[in-house]
């Protein structure tokens, strides 16, 4: 738990120093005018982000005000390119205004930001970090630049990189019978060398002679060790058939040189790619709805295009992460068994939860599921679990996924998805950044509504999306499924 604890503690620190580089953006978002194209009233778009008590949450409040700033530039970007017609550019304002109010709505609301981690990216090109544990310098069979502690997978060393033994050291290759070399590791404490090829052994007296499957000496070679300086001198009695090797311990308070460990930053280049629906509707139809009701409906068919949009990436986010779960399946049969209540039968399901999230800490070593995304058909087995926190929807009426509650027994949020697949549920860890979270979503436009426009009795518009999904570590995802419902 080395790097994951050290990871946790800069957390909080990483996400104070992303705060304040970009408190400029929030204080100009929650203050926004724009002269130049004439929104010269203050708005406070991101007033949506405000608690009961008035407060944001800060880092959400970054997000949102870095997403704003690309919308904005890309606003700005078709303006001075030319690439808006005379109705375009006379709806900017409204357009800019709408696109501040979509943006922050969205993040008010993103249920994908509970699932998975989600990190905005000034460009549409960006980079993922990863942080590795690896050794320096080769120590016995343990080779150099080898992956001691993987951001991704723990701990993946042995028990001896830090210790004063030295195992299957290579002295040399098959053939031959002399072998001159000088060990890495010294002083060498005597009566601790053996030099085998498998088959013929040499060891050492405790006095600096080599004894065993040794020829005789002669031409330089002596059959003896320096313990000092590590050197050999060594004759086999016969041709070696396999690899020579050397196993023996040093003087670690005596010692010139230890094995070491480097940190090793590995990168990897994302993109962030677009997701687009047009919308068409007859002019005549929102005047006979503002005349009958006094509604403009225009804003409700703006919505629910965006709502399809973040539906289909919720969707895409959650089939990515049970395609690529690698941390562990298990099923739960709904039958009890002969003998046993069905209510006694079903509170045992909290043990196969417990299961999944154990096999996940196996695969990981660091981290056990948090959240748990459900199909509607099991979601009553979840809520009969001892340490159930249930939620009133907030939103019925309204489609989509939404948060279920908690099981604070296991520490896991619940949301439920009635187009995830029938008696199934997903089990995955959030983390607070790239290293430390199974997936991550980036957002460049999180989302970008194009000016209205009016051909003959029709209005149309587009919405856009842009943004990348990486799968960060598969074995942080696992699989719960019910049978015999």
């Amino acid at each position: 738990m080395l790097a994951t604890k050290s990871h946790a503690r800069q957390a909080a620190t990483i996400q104070e120093a992303v705060v304040r580089k970009h408190q400029d953006r929030v204080r100009r978002f929650q203050n926004f005018t724009m002269p130049a194209l004439d929104i010269t009233k203050s708005l406070n778009p991101m007033e949506i982000l405000e608690g009961d008590d008035g407060e944001m949450d800060p880092l959400r409040a970054t997000k949102c005000a870095i997403l704003m700033e690309n919308f904005i530039s890309k606003t700005m970007d078709m303006f001075g390119k030319g690439l808006l017609d005379e109705t375009s550019r006379a709806s900017l304002p409204a357009w800019v205004k709408n696109g501040l109010a979509l943006i922050a709505s969205a993040q008010a609301d993103d249920i994908v930001d509970r699932v998975i981690s989600v990190q905005p990216m000034s460009n549409r090109l960006g980079r993922i970090h990863y942080l590795d544990v690896v050794t320096e310098r080769a120590k016995g069979n343990i080779p150099d630049r080898a992956i001691m502690f993987d951001a991704l997978n723990g701990f993946r060393g042995t028990e001896n990189l830090s210790s004063e033994k030295v195992d299957d050291e290579v002295v040399g290759g098959a053939g031959g019978t002399d072998y001159a070399v000088q060990l890495n590791y010294k002083p060498v404490i005597p009566g601790t060398l053996t030099v085998t090829d498998g088959t013929l052994v040499v060891r050492d007296n405790r006095n600096g002679l080599l004894v065993g499957d040794t020829g005789v000496p002669g031409g330089g070679i002596t059959n003896t060790i320096d313990y000092i300086t590590g050197n050999i001198s060594l004759r086999f009695s016969g041709a070696t058939s396999a690899q020579v090797q050397a196993k023996y311990v040093f003087n670690i308070e005596a010692a010139l040189q230890l094995p070491e460990y480097g940190i090793h930053l590995r990168a990897e280049n994302v993109e962030a790619r677009p997701r687009a629906l047009g919308a068409s509707w007859s002019q005549q139809s929102v005047m006979d709805f503002m005349n009958d009701f006094g509604i403009d409906a225009e804003p409700t068919i703006i919505e629910a295009g965006a709502r399809l949009i973040a539906q289909e990436i919720f969707k895409h986010v959650v089939n990515e992460l049970r395609k690529q779960a690698t941390g562990g399946a298990v099923i739960f049969d709904n039958t009890a068994p002969t003998g046993v209540s069905y209510r006694d039968h079903l509170k045992t399901l909290h043990l196969f939860i417990t299961r999944l999230q154990d096999l996940v800490y196996e695969a990981t070593q660091t981290t056990r599921p948090n959240v748990m995304v459900l199909h509607p058909s099991i979601a009553f087995a979840i809520a009969f679990q001892d340490g159930w926190q249930g939620q009133k929807y907030a939103n019925d009426g309204i489609a989509g996924p939404r948060f279920l509650g908690r099981l604070t027994d296991h520490d896991i949020d619940v949301f439920i998805d009635p187009t995830y697949p029938r008696d199934q549920a997903l089990l995955t860890y959030r983390g607070p950044e790239f290293v430390s979270t199974a997936a991550i979503k980036g957002d460049y436009v999180p989302l970008y509504k194009a000016p209205v426009h009016v051909r003959g009795f029709r209005k149309d518009f587009a919405l856009l999306s842009e943004y990348t999904l990486k799968v960060i570590d598969s074995d942080m995802i696992a699989t719960l499924q019910l049978t015999n419902l």
